[in-house]
């Protein structure tokens, strides 16, 4: 049982901004929701901070330092939007530190094009206030989740075919380190932090503001969501792949493999073009041609791009994503490849019908801007040119549970040895994006870790030991300190 120092925690209470709050079970702010029901842990205690400041108290608090003697040391996490289905932002037994209730605001400044995003935003928060200046940042694809957990792992988004990952237009941060220090980071401050924050996680501290860089942005694009039967396959995919080396970077597809309302399986095609809507559609008129069984084609507000994968993953249910790579070549997605991770997930879903709302997602972003960052420029090593496979695993009875992680497991080795079979080793080595890794046994293997990191670890090792020697912050990507 955690011991909770009450006049520790009181002088801690103390010590807080008037919009702060510190809530131990059963208290008015205690309770937190989560994207994921089997993320949720019983903390000992949920602080709310206000604050760097706060942030600074609340840290000190944890670890039982000046003026907080007599506290037992407190396991940490920190809660940005809460949608890492891994549990890292929840704490059994420990501290949370939930930046959203109250660090939650934004400022954006038109003339410079940087936007002010505190560390408890969500995406959806951002594109509001960007959008009507004309502008937007790059971002994720649900508008419910959070800027820090996306922007600290790499951040792949409708925009990155365009601009690069969301870290590659981060130009800077505040962060409160274990030590209560407040830090400004950018190209020129704190460099070394600059450069690990950038794809190294939250390993090193808390951020509080990101600086997001912003581009201008039309009120309105073009989607395109269609849904094919699995016999159009042998169709579709080669119209994919004529697609692909026709595309601009102002066109994105997502290929969704999901159970419809009746559970008949198949074939999503959600497709954007940020421009205008007839030539938009244009743009996919290719697709309309294979005659879907739905077509949702239309002029949208941008504030709704990063709404429409929303339902997709709404709140309240088990979760677990994992993902994988699938290395782009001039050829394309072979037909036979994706055959394959379509009988994969159709399996599963089959055999687990607990689990019939998993789906598979393939993003068909262009990997041009964001693969020609050098490889050593962030810690985000993985810039080969490359598209993402996500598994978005989603079960209502918690009885599954135990069986999710094992599965998905499964379901990755499956995947692995059939993409294998098509592309040399050279070109499938770096394993998957780390914000689609979300197994906790996984994050906490050194080999894993360090084979996500590459030869980025011991630069990453050497910015970790300087920052966070104690090791404070290790739940997400593990710790690399060795």
């Amino acid at each position: 049982m955690t011991l909770i120092e009450h006049s520790a925690l009181a002088r801690l209470r103390a010590n807080l901004s008037a919009g702060a709050s510190v809530n131990l079970p059963g208290e008015p702010n205690y309770s937190i929701k989560r994207w994921a029901l089997n993320a949720e842990k019983p903390a000992a205690v949920v602080a709310c901070p206000a604050t760097p400041e706060d942030v600074a108290h609340i840290l000190a608090f944890a670890q039982g330092k000046t003026p907080y003697q007599g506290q037992p040391k407190l396991h940490l996490a920190v809660k940005g939007g809460g949608h890492t289905p891994s549990g890292a932002s929840s704490s059994d037994g420990g501290l949370v530190v939930d930046l959203q209730p109250n660090m939650n605001k934004i400022k954006v400044d038109p003339e410079a094009k940087v936007a002010y995003v505190s560390g408890g935003c969500l995406w959806g928060d951002v594109d509001s206030a960007t959008v009507t200046h004309g502008l937007a940042s790059v971002s994720g694809v649900v508008s419910h989740t959070g800027v820090g957990g996306l922007t600290l792992g790499g951040g792949f988004g409708w925009l990155c075919s365009q601009y690069g990952l969301v870290i590659d237009n981060v130009v800077g941060y505040t962060i409160v380190t274990g030590s209560g220090d407040i830090l400004k980071v950018s190209s020129s401050e704190n460099a070394d932090l600059y450069w690990a924050l950038r794809g190294g996680g939250g390993n090193f501290g808390v951020v509080t503001e990101f600086v997001l860089r912003l581009h201008d942005q039309r009120p309105d694009l073009y989607s395109s969501t269609m849904i094919f039967p699995p016999s159009v396959m042998e169709r579709l995919i080669p119209e994919v792949n004529a697609w692909l080396k026709d595309r601009t970077p102002e066109e994105n597809i997502h290929i969704i493999m999901a159970n419809g309302p009746t559970g008949q399986p198949g074939i999503m095609l959600q497709g954007v073009y940020n421009g205008d809507s007839e030539e938009g559609a244009k743009k996919f008129e290719r697709f309309v041609k294979l005659e879907p069984v739905v077509n949702a084609s239309h002029k949208i507000p941008y504030i709704q791009l990063n709404r429409m994968q929303d339902q997709l993953s709404e709140h309240g249910k088990n979760r677990l994503l994992q993902g994988n790579f699938l290395p782009i070549t001039s050829d394309g997605i072979p037909l036979a490849l994706f055959a394959s991770i379509f009988e994969i997930w159709h399996k599963f879903v089959a055999e687990n019908p607990v689990a019939a709302r998993s789906v598979f997602a393939l993003e068909l972003y262009d990997a041009k801007v964001w693969s020609a960052v050098p490889v050593d420029a962030t810690a985000y090593v993985h810039r080969s040119p490359t598209w993402n496979l996500a598994y978005i695993m989603t079960w209502d009875d918690s009885s599954f549970t135990p069986r999710a992680g094992p599965l998905t497991m499964v379901l990755d080795n499956a995947y692995t040895e059939a993409r294998d079979r098509f592309f040399p080793q050279e070109l499938t080595r770096e394993g998957g994006y780390m914000n689609y890794l979300d197994e906790e046994s996984r994050l906490a293997n050194k080999e894993f870790v360090y084979k996500r990191f590459g030869q980025n670890f011991k630069r990453l090792v050497e910015v970790k030991n300087k920052y966070d020697n104690g090791n404070l912050f290790g739940r997400w990507f593990a710790s690399p300190r060795n």
